[in-house]
């Protein structure tokens, strides 16, 4: 139970990391920077594709690192250290503008990507080399899922909180980032000190095959594949809610910053109280069946966004928090606990250990969608006439930008899953074939 409890705080702090910026740094430059939601999109853009390399090179130097803390352990503490020095910064820009406030941003936000990938990227890996066991691994990763909902809600309704309460204005935005910098480094620590007596495995010591090669053999693992294919979408499909949920709030519904809180709250508390009941399923029906079932919800619950105006009351919004927070519940839990899968059944198949390869291929499929998703929402929502403002100012938008705000939140998302399910009924990792493949090996 220690054990659990301390891999799976250590996701608080990475929840917080991505979901903070990527909900509230589009409404930062569209409501108080005055600047256009395309820039904050290209912006985002930039970091995450420096992070694919990053990626890539953490993963890789994690795989080969050798050390009396384990190979993976001491990347979490350099992890902490870095995002603690950068994410205040992004919250707390100096007193520029134009061409120097780009330039401002796109160096912090690569120097804050590198922070998160060091932590990110071996932390994935941890659950595979932590336990061999097919179903404990759904149970090591049902303690990060509950952590997850924790710093999402930390994230959503606590920085919306925080906002209310320091005000929506560059002093709102600093006093908050540097409150949510302390909830960051502290939870990072935590898990890095939690897991000391967790198992851990060496470095393989025989000759590898060059990175051309392993990356050629990652390719060749089936699950992998459709895995990283569906996380994909599935992460498009959040990156477009992240990037136009509160602008949504603020300029359709009117709900703004509570509005956030309230449907946060719902969301997150569900997805916590959730883990237990998707566990159980995924133990009767298998992780894959379960995934798809949830995602199904999820689209069922995206499209009653269609419904939202302004006017409805604040439990309304509650009411499809639940209903979204039980669904995600499930995605989140059930791809988490396939990823170690498919990292075993590389070993099995291969007689390598390349968790930090993997997992670095699958922090790669989460930047490629934000780098893509919150580009292309900026971009479509600057032609389709949004209007930015300064100082938290709300004016009426444009209905042609009104319409696109329904798509973020409704229309793509429900394509993109749609496209997932018909991917997903191709994978076929059960534990039957998991352990026929350890038996040929």
């Amino acid at each position: 139970m220690s054990i659990c409890l301390g891999f799976g705080v250590g996701t608080v702090g990475v929840s917080i990391l991505l979901n903070t910026v990527t909900i509230y740094f589009p409404a930062l430059m569209a409501t108080v920077l005055g600047q256009s939601t395309a820039i904050a999109g290209a912006l985002l853009t930039v970091s995450k594709l420096y992070d694919i390399i990053a990626d890539l090179v953490i993963g890789a130097r994690s795989d080969a690192t050798k050390s009396r803390w384990g190979r993976r352990r001491p990347f979490l503490l350099a992890g902490a250290i870095v995002s603690g020095l950068t994410f205040p910064a992004i919250f707390a820009p100096p007193s520029l503008d134009g061409t120097d406030l780009m330039i401002y941003y796109a160096a912090i936000l690569i120097l804050y990507s590198t922070g998160y990938s060091l932590f990110n990227v071996p932390y994935l890996a941890m659950p595979s080399e932590m336990t061999d066991d097919y179903h404990q691994r759904t149970r090591l990763l049902s303690f990060r899922t509950l952590f997850v909902s924790i710093g999402q809600l930390t994230a959503g309704a606590g920085t919306a909180a925080l906002l209310l309460h320091f005000g929506r204005d560059r002093d709102g935005f600093a006093a908050t980032g540097l409150i949510l910098t302390v909830v960051i480094v502290a939870t990072m620590l935590a898990c890095f000190l939690a897991t000391a007596k967790a198992r851990m495995v060496e470095r393989h010591e025989g000759t590898k095959p060059p990175m051309r090669d392993q990356i050629r053999m990652v390719f060749e693992n089936r699950p992998i594949v459709i895995l990283l294919s569906v996380k994909f979408l599935h992460l498009l499909s959040l990156a477009s809610v992240s990037t136009t949920g509160l602008l949504f709030l603020i300029n359709v519904t009117k709900d703004g910053y509570a509005g956030q809180e309230v449907l946060s709250i719902a969301s997150n508390v569900s997805i916590a109280v959730s883990m237990p009941i998707w566990s159980a399923i995924a133990h009767r029906i298998g992780k894959h069946r379960s995934f798809m079932i949830a995602t199904c919800l999820y689209i069922l619950m995206a499209l009653t966004w269609l419904l939202a105006a302004e006017g409805l009351p604040l439990w309304t919004m509650g009411l499809r928090g639940v209903g979204l927070g039980l669904s995600s519940g499930g995605m989140l839990l059930m791809g988490a606990a396939m990823l170690p899968d498919t990292m075993d059944y590389d070993r099995r198949r291969t007689g390598l250990r390349r968790e930090g390869l993997f997992s670095s291929f699958y922090a790669i499929v989460e930047k490629a969608a934000f780098a893509i998703g919150p580009a292309l929402m900026g971009a479509y929502l600057a032609a389709m006439g949004y209007i930015p403002t300064k100082g938290g100012q709300v004016v009426t938008q444009p209905d042609l930008a009104i319409s696109a705000m329904y798509v973020g939140v409704a229309i793509i998302p429900t394509v993109m899953l749609g496209i997932s399910i018909i991917i997903l009924m191709f994978y076929d990792l059960d534990e039957k074939r998991l352990g026929d493949t350890g038996s040929q090996a």
